[in-house]
């Protein structure tokens, strides 16, 4: 036909074809990112998954370093309990019963009872599996928990134990149990790097308000201290100076420090010694 109007695709074809081959090349490369999006999620949720277990093993093998200790602190307040109770009974068996001593006994009896439950909640609390549920933690009652747990452990090797701690740090939010493990990690490290020094051996645990508003606990000791080679090196995992060691426990302890929004360092002391410190925002820091 004469005359006859062009189609589009006779005027436009080279047109249409850029456009069609742009569109397949923008919907390949969406294509490709939801891949990648969804491959990196799932690799996402197998390294959590993988350092939630690494965590829980870590909890678990800081029960068996200190299970002696712990055996000791819970028989204390029992053999207590028996012995007052015990008291108690020939008080009130006697010809006489005298029932102010009895009553003195009794009294002693609950409160070992309640120290022994104490110590029991707080083991529990500590080596449970932790559900990731945050809510109000006091960085204080954190370190002192932990304190109390390694005590005997501490006496054991004749380690003397400073603490500074700052009554007026501000609220926080965050999982006790994961910075409970956190203050554990490291005065157990602590007391290694400190046991077989020479006496004096000491211990200092500091909390205090920073510049910005947030808390940071501080764990010194008189040890050794770290080679400035290894500073940079020293929360890597599997990295590790211990003969036995894993190289899972610092690491740890950064990862749940920084799933807290906070940071977690290593110092040379002046002298002797090293230093370890985490710093927390606040609630709206």
């Amino acid at each position: 036909m004469r005359f006859r109007e062009p189609s589009a695709w006779q005027i436009y074809r080279i047109q249409i074809l850029i456009v069609a081959a742009v569109i397949l090349l923008q919907a390949g490369s969406i294509t490709w990112l939801v891949y990648e999006q969804r491959r990196r999620l799932a690799a996402e949720l197998v390294t959590r998954e993988a350092m939630f277990e690494l965590t829980q093993m870590n909890r678990i093998a800081g029960a068996g370093e200190l299970s002696a200790s712990i055996a000791h602190e819970v028989n204390q307040p029992l053999a207590a309990i028996a012995l007052n109770a015990g008291a108690a009974l020939n008080w009130l068996k006697a010809k006489t019963p005298n029932l102010e001593e009895a009553r003195d006994a009794l009294i002693r009896v609950v409160s070992d009872s309640h120290r022994a439950g104490h110590i029991i909640t707080s083991l529990r609390a500590l080596f449970r599996k932790d559900t990731e549920q945050k809510g109000s933690v006091e960085i204080n009652k954190v370190i002192l928990t932990v304190l109390e747990l390694v005590r005997i452990e501490l006496e054991k090797y004749d380690i003397a134990v400073h603490t500074q701690f700052d009554d007026g740090l501000p609220p926080m939010t965050g999982s006790e149990v994961q910075l409970q493990q956190v203050v554990l990690n490291l005065v157990m490290n602590a007391k290694e790097a400190v046991q077989s020094a020479p006496l004096p051996r000491e211990l200092r645990v500091e909390s205090e308000r920073t510049a910005d508003g947030g808390v940071q606990v501080s764990v010194e000791d008189s040890g050794a201290g770290i080679s400035p080679s290894d500073l940079p090196r020293i929360f890597q995992p599997m990295f590790t100076t211990k003969p036995n060691g894993m190289g899972m426990g610092l690491a740890i302890c950064r990862s749940i420090v920084e799933a807290h929004d906070g940071r977690i360092w290593a110092e040379a002391r002046a002298g002797a010694g090293s230093a370890f410190r985490f710093s927390l925002p606040a609630d709206g820091t």
